[in-house]
């Protein structure tokens, strides 16, 4: 069977890194980026290993969606035109998986879904993801969910139960690799081009991380966070926020606008490797954050997450009690950030709560599942196959949160 990897972004590329490397020892695979993100997935694919056999290098000088858009869907219908894969499988809620499985649907090939049912039922925000999840689940075969809400999601969109697989997110297969393959040398040097003494400020001071790159905040709310920022650094000289940069240009100008030169403990920085930005959230003692990836992954490490966000996709670590929404209002990012550094006993209980979103098996139940002889049936006899009952239920593991 051949399968057809797609993904175009840094998360993309992480949360397929387990899965690629387990298929590849069974199935004859072919890995597409759509180069929707050039130089921060050139990071994620050097670290974990993957080797692309198509690189679209589909993004423009000035960032456009639209754009981006009709690059990799005509570059991305020639190569499918020539590999004429078996399955596609797709990722998340970008545009290369929209587009992946838009063209899967077109040319009648089965598309499988990773992180599949996400949803914060509001169209607009995040924008454009949640709309691009919400139709990848209408062109989905197969749907691989994180956890059993998103299962639920799903079914009650009317997707058929047979279709869908409580897997946990790949996301913490990639991130319990990397915490056993960090090299802190390596660290270390990325991180004294950002600053020179930001090795000891790790090892006296306590560590807020700070990342923001949503679409949606770009304006007065990235500027509110900004202001929330500068008011707590002002406050709690004993820590040290370090901001890791989006490259985004829109979002580089307000943040520096809002905060170059405005504080001795808050630090601006480029964008980290996969393996630091895991390092600096390892050790950091509060994340706030706007990044979807970043609420599945800081649940392993106990970390408390500022969600700088006005709804989030990823429900279950604020309802487990590890994520606190703000809406980006600054006095709400105060005042919980406030209790989280102020009241130990609020802050040692986060410490106790397991990740909601996986236990490192994901990707071996994705392959565990194709495996099966019901499925590899169904995908060579598809699309006639496409409405069979496929009756595998039981006979792959599910991820019990």
């Amino acid at each position: 069977m051949k399968i057809l990897v797609v993904f175009g972004t840094r998360p993309e590329a992480i949360k397929l890194s387990s899965v690629i490397h387990l298929l590849k020892d069974k199935f004859d695979v072919k890995i597409l980026s759509s180069g929707q993100h050039l130089e921060l997935t050139n990071q994620a694919i050097n670290f974990f290993g993957i080797k692309l056999d198509y690189n679209l290098a589909c993004m423009p000088k000035k960032p456009d969606l639209m754009v981006v858009y009709e690059k990799i869907i005509l570059k991305m219908k020639r190569i499918i035109d020539k590999e004429n894969p078996d399955l596609l499988i797709v990722q998340g809620d970008t545009l290369s998986t929209y587009s992946g499985a838009f063209l899967g649907f077109m040319f009648k090939k089965p598309v499988l879904h990773v992180e599949a049912g996400l949803r914060t039922f509001n169209n607009f925000s995040p924008f454009p993801e949640e709309m691009l999840r919400l139709l990848v689940s209408r062109l989905a075969c197969f749907h691989f969910v994180p956890t059993k809400r998103s299962a639920e999601n799903l079914i009650a969109e009317g997707i058929k139960k047979d279709k869908i697989f409580i897997s946990g997110n790949t996301v913490v297969d990639s991130l319990l690799y990397t915490k056993k393959n960090i090299n802190e040398k390596t660290v270390f040097e990325e991180l004294a081009k950002t600053n020179q003494g930001i090795e000891k400020k790790i090892h006296s001071k306590k560590l807020i991380l700070i990342t923001s790159h949503r679409r949606e905040n770009i304006g007065e709310p990235l500027r509110n966070i900004c202001r929330a920022v500068k008011q707590l650094a002002d406050k709690y000289k004993d820590a040290f926020f370090l901001w890791s940069l989006h490259k985004n240009p829109d979002i580089r100008k307000i943040v520096l606008d809002e905060i170059s030169g405005n504080s001795d403990n808050i630090i601006l920085s480029e964008s980290f490797s996969y393996q630091t930005l895991i390092y600096l959230m390892e050790n950091s003692h509060i994340i706030m954050t706007d990044s979807g990836g970043i609420q599945e992954e800081a649940p392993t490490f106990h970390r408390p997450l500022i969600i700088l966000r006005e709804s989030t996709e990823r429900q279950e670590v604020v309802e487990k009690g590890i994520g606190f929404l703000t809406a980006c209002n600054i006095d709400k990012t105060v005042n919980i950030f406030t209790s989280l550094y102020e009241d130990k006993e609020f802050y040692s209980n986060i410490s106790k709560k397991s990740n909601p979103f996986g236990d490192g098996k994901a990707s071996k139940r994705i392959l565990d599942f194709l495996l099966l002889d019901e499925v590899k049936s169904f995908i060579k006899n598809y699309p006639a196959s496409s409405e069979q009952i496929l009756n595998v239920k039981g006979k792959v593991d599910e991820f019990k949160e």
